[in-house]
């Protein structure tokens, strides 16, 4: 008998990649939502904003039954929300900016009473509490509130009494220098619902809204005057849409309502030639959603209300689909759904290039889930291995994994580990350029009988994720030992003698070393035994024993057996003995 041999695979590891051990992360799909923890208070229709370290404020609204005061704060280092100081009045419909020396500013609102509030609050990040920022001469919900780059902040248009039978193109100022507001001219169309986008050239573009009807009229307010002026009006007429300022400085308009229609129409101003141009048509007809540009220049669109057939009549629902705008090709992609369809949600960008998505309304009720959006960077095909089974102590052939850059920046890698019983090889560079793939081998040599989990772990500079775990799976089978042969019959013997020794060998058929811990004859009357064997066989070994038979009487069958117990598969091996006494 030849026993197998172990397969022996070095493992060459990539001088071009930075290989440390790796201490396994929550993973953090790429291209998806993943829910994170609930805020303390469900809420939709309050405001959110991203304080200077890094931390999400979340303020004001309402939980489907209470206009909220409360405050909390999100932080991505410990992924929890923690409650910090409440406003001194509650609010909803209200937006917030945040200052250039960290505080953030609150205005207006629709008040627990229904009353519209002309208040304004700053929270101090430092303490975790509000104070009051003066008042508003202009009571106001609806509203839109932008920083100029003076550090002023520019309240626009709104409601001023609740129901929104009437609304305002007022306009003014908070300067945080003085903690005090003052008038600052009036839009040519009062509006509610629209949206506010500071420029490059430091002016403000507001774009449609509500005046009753939707509107596509633009108005441009130049700071230096204090003026507005007509701009030139969107191909549609829109309101509840996003508004997104580009890398480039344009200004990318999407969806909105026009009244029992959600658009899935989009635009692009371009203030250097002062005109609208259409883009690419969104996936999903939306409004009510968020917008928000991504580190690599593209726009994340997320959730949303719609509006669908229902018979005769049109039906009201939310979604929970999301897409991604690329300005160089114009287009809109499909990207993964979230965990919660919503609307009237609020959407941060983190200083990890994460997207932040709480609250809103969801199927019947205000929302209390968070979730975050992770940027499509990396493609890794397939995201899991299986080896099936393997023998103990040998080692599998390769299986390839694909990496492939699909975004528009360069992608470092810090390091790639594998941990269990699977070992990596890699030719991918220590820079994965925009397009560029490159693959993973791994192979698998299980060093236990069972089920043997493990993973690839590769690090980069991913935004958002920079760790991405390949699941990897086999089971390790445990392998043979042989008695060559299987029985030892032995000739008829006088009592009182014993027969000539007969031999049997243990062969270790298997990759793997077998521990031996017990020889044993049963019964042991009639049979003994003597052996070369250690109590460790290796791979490939084997040991032999001596078996003589000595029967007690004649005419009498004699039966036993030989047994080896050990580590190894099918323990104990066994080998049958026989002979019979005679005169």
């Amino acid at each position: 008998m030849i026993p197998r041999s172990a397969v022996l695979v070095g493992v060459a590891v990539s001088a071009m990649l930075l290989i440390s051990s790796t201490q396994l992360l929550r993973a953090q799909v790429q291209g998806a939502w993943t829910l994170t923890g609930d805020v303390t208070a469900a809420r939709e229709l309050g405001a959110q904003a991203t304080l200077n370290n890094g931390d999400i404020l979340l303020a004001g609204g309402t939980d489907g039954t209470s206009v909220l005061a409360s405050a909390e704060v999100y932080s991505p280092s410990s992924d929890g929300w923690t409650p910090t100081g409440t406003m001194a009045e509650a609010r909803e419909y209200f937006p917030s900016v945040t200052l250039p020396g960290g505080k953030v500013l609150v205005t207006g609102g629709l008040g627990s009473s229904g009353s519209v509030l002309t208040g304004a609050e700053l929270y101090d990040p430092a303490s975790g509490t509000w104070s009051s920022a003066g008042a508003l001469a202009v009571g106001r919900y609806y509203h839109t509130a932008t920083l100029l780059k003076g550090g002023q902040v520019l309240v626009t248009g709104g409601c001023t009494v609740s129901g929104c039978s009437t609304f305002t193109g007022e306009s003014e100022l908070y300067d945080p220098a003085t903690n005090s507001w003052s008038v600052s001219g009036s839009l040519g169309t009062a509006r509610w619902y629209h949206t506010a986008a500071l420029l490059g050239s430091g002016k403000v573009l507001v774009v449609g809204g509500s005046n009753g009807s939707a509107l596509n009229a633009c108005e441009l307010y130049d700071p230096v005057t204090g003026a507005w002026t007509s701009a030139p009006s969107t191909i549609y007429k829109r309101f509840l849409h996003a508004a997104t300022l580009l890398q480039d400085g344009k200004v990318l308009v999407t969806g909105g309502n026009s009244f029992r229609t959600a658009l899935a129409t989009a635009e692009i101003y371009d203030p250097s030639a002062n005109q609208w141009t259409a883009t690419g048509r969104m996936t999903q007809g939306r409004f009510a959603h968020t917008s928000t540009l991504l580190a690599d220049g593209t726009v994340l669109l997320a959730a949303g209300g719609t509006f669908r057939g229902c018979g005769r009549t049109i039906c009201f629902y939310r979604t929970a689909t999301s897409e991604i705008y690329d300005e160089a090709t114009g287009r809109f992609t499909t990207v993964s759904r979230l965990n919660q369809a919503r609307y009237y949600h609020t959407a941060s960008l983190m200083e990890n290039g994460r997207v932040l998505v709480v609250g809103g309304i969801g199927g019947s009720s205000t929302l209390q889930g968070a979730e975050f959006y992770v940027p499509l960077t990396l493609t890794i095909s397939p995201l899991n291995l299986d080896f099936g089974l393997l023998e103990v102590g040998l080692t599998s052939g390769s299986q390839t994994i694909t990496v492939t850059n699909v975004s528009k920046s360069p992608v470092t890698f810090t390091g790639m580990a594998s941990d269990g019983d699977y070992a990596q090889s890699a030719n991918c560079p220590a820079i994965l350029d925009p397009g560029q793939s490159c693959t993973v081998s791994v192979t698998f040599s299980p060093k236990a009988a069972g089920t043997r989990p493990g993973s690839v772990t590769l690090n980069d500079n991913s935004v958002g994720s920079p760790d991405q775990i390949i699941a990897l799976t086999g089971t390790g089978e445990p392998g043979d030992l042989s008695f060559i042969p299987s029985s030892l019959t032995f000739p008829p013997t006088l009592p009182g003698t014993s027969s000539a020794p007969k031999s049997a060998t243990l062969y270790n058929d298997s990759a793997a070393v077998v521990n031996i811990t017990v020889i044993a004859i049963s019964p042991s009357n009639a049979f003994s035994q003597t052996n070369d064997c250690s109590g460790t066989l290796n791979p490939g070994q084997s040991c032999t024993f001596q078996v003589v038979f000595t029967p007690h009487d004649s005419d009498a069958p004699y039966n036993g057996t030989l047994s080896v117990t050990n580590n190894g598969n099918g323990s104990p091996q066994t080998i049958s003995l026989s002979g019979t006494g005679v005169d």
